[in-house]
């Protein structure tokens, strides 16, 4: 994979594209993750010009400006002018988490652009009922008042390894990879973060379900979910009370944590490539 970066609208997204050729599937990471949580698969897509984005806030890509914060319509938006400023027309949507529902999320916006989506553990937007509205307001407003300017701070990398990996189901490797793309170093080799603290702010206002399911039926493309059997997300739930939603829709499980397609590249990469071959 060759780093890169793309300009997309106000914003540059780095990125690490293998450059090949045939059809474009872009990766989409996880909150707080970035392009490398997504390399694992790259070995099993050398058959297809294969883009996994970090997406702005995370990475290397650009920040938010001061007073800005980060929606999941500001991701949407971002996506769409990388696509339109590659005058790519026919694209695959693979995501992991946040980047699985950004994906969903696109393909039932632009369905003429989305030709299958992969989501990885994420099954659609997360919704809450239309009377949490003041509270999810609320406390949106007062997280992001709390994190109205970025402090630079000097990282320890082996406790942020360490800390990572008591909060999450990833080994020390994985977790490494990804922390080292979020950080960026100085002249004296201390590490800083690159990722923007404003990421760690509350969403400011969630679908409810209607909503959910109105942009899950506007989805005309394939779309296959690899879930995790052994995550906090359920998917294994969550998915037979949705699966009318879509039009054209399978979900495989897998045996593994949230992260399943860094703990088994070998079980996942192969069915993505199925699923895409079968497009």
């Amino acid at each position: 994979m060759i780093e890169t970066e793309f300009q997309a609208g106000a914003v540059t997204l780095t990125a690490l594209d293998n450059q090949g050729s045939g059809k474009v599937i872009i990766g989409l990471h996880g909150y707080m993750d970035n392009a490398a949580s997504l390399e694992p698969l790259a070995p099993f897509l050398h058959s297809y010009r294969f883009i996994a984005l970090d997406l702005a806030g995370h990475g290397n890509s650009s920040h938010r400006p001061y007073g800005a914060h980060y929606n999941l319509a500001d991701y949407l938006q971002d996506l769409h002018a990388f696509i339109e400023h590659q005058e790519f027309d026919d694209v695959i949507l693979l995501g992991h988490s946040l980047g699985g529902i950004l994906a969903t999320m696109y393909a039932g916006i632009f369905p003429a652009k989305v030709s299958g989506v992969i989501s990885i553990d994420a099954c659609g937007p997360l919704t809450e009922s239309a009377d949490t509205t003041a509270a999810q307001l609320k406390s949106s407003i007062e997280s992001r008042f709390k994190r109205s300017r970025n402090r630079l701070k000097v990282v320890d990398l082996e406790k942020a390894v360490a800390a990572r990996c008591q909060i999450s189901d990833l080994s020390e490797p994985h977790v490494r990879a990804i922390l080292q793309r979020n950080l960026t170093q100085d002249a004296g080799g201390h590490y800083f973060w690159a990722s923007d603290p404003k990421l760690r702010t509350l969403s400011n206002l969630r679908f409810t379900e209607e909503q959910a399911k109105a942009l899950m039926q506007a989805i005309t493309c394939p779309v296959y979910f690899a879930a995790a059997e052994n995550s906090f997300k359920e998917v294994s739930t969550i998915y037979p009370q949705r699966e009318k939603w879509f039009k054209n829709a399978r979900c495989e499980y897998f045996s593994g944590g949230h992260h399943i397609h860094m703990e088994k590249p070998e079980d996942v990469g192969p069915a993505v490539v199925t699923f895409v071959e079968q497009l």
